[in-house]
């Protein structure tokens, strides 16, 4: 191997050795809006419209390659029975490649529905949507995901999704 080509070769390692170890920044904005809104990466505006709620805005700092997992959840109890967390659930994995830095997720919402009589008792129902989803983004440059449930379209959810190395 000529000297250029292994100076070359150990310089991409390096730095392949410190991107594996790097922390990695997770900022994850859940918004919640009605249908007639346009959604989009750019949130300023979305501040002065009536119909968008932001749900939460977390942001976590993880080695790169280990997963965090953020809920904002409330624990829905009813006469003694197991609490069932209601809320917002995000589980993400990021690490940074050649091309940017890649991502694996799951986006879980639960909440509640209504009470079912069963058995001459009152049963809380709850819809839980889990959606899986993956991909790369460039380093500190926000990307925008759609996260609505296929059962509940009239409620559009979304993921205002920033990651970074730190």
């Amino acid at each position: 191997m000529n000297t250029t080509l292994k100076a070359t070769s150990i310089a991409i390692l390096t730095v392949f050795a410190q991107l594996a170890h790097a922390d990695v920044e997770i900022a994850a904005k859940l918004i919640e809006a009605s249908p007639d809104v346009a959604v989009t990466t750019d949130l300023a505006p979305l501040n002065q419209l009536k119909g968008v709620d932001l749900l939460s805005a977390p942001k976590v700092t993880v080695k790169s390659g280990h997963k965090a997992t953020v809920a904002v959840t409330r624990d829905f109890e009813i006469d003694g029975q197991e609490a069932i967390p209601v809320g917002v659930e995000l589980e993400i994995k990021a690490e940074p490649n050649a091309s940017g830095i890649a991502y694996v997720a799951r986006y879980k919402f639960t909440e509640f529905e209504r009470f079912s009589d069963q058995d001459k008792k009152q049963k809380p129902v709850f819809r839980t949507t889990t959606i899986p989803f993956n991909g790369s983004v460039q380093d500190n440059v926000p990307i925008l995901i759609e996260a609505t449930s296929k059962d509940n379209p009239a409620v559009r959810r979304y993921i205002h999704l920033t990651i970074k190395n730190v």
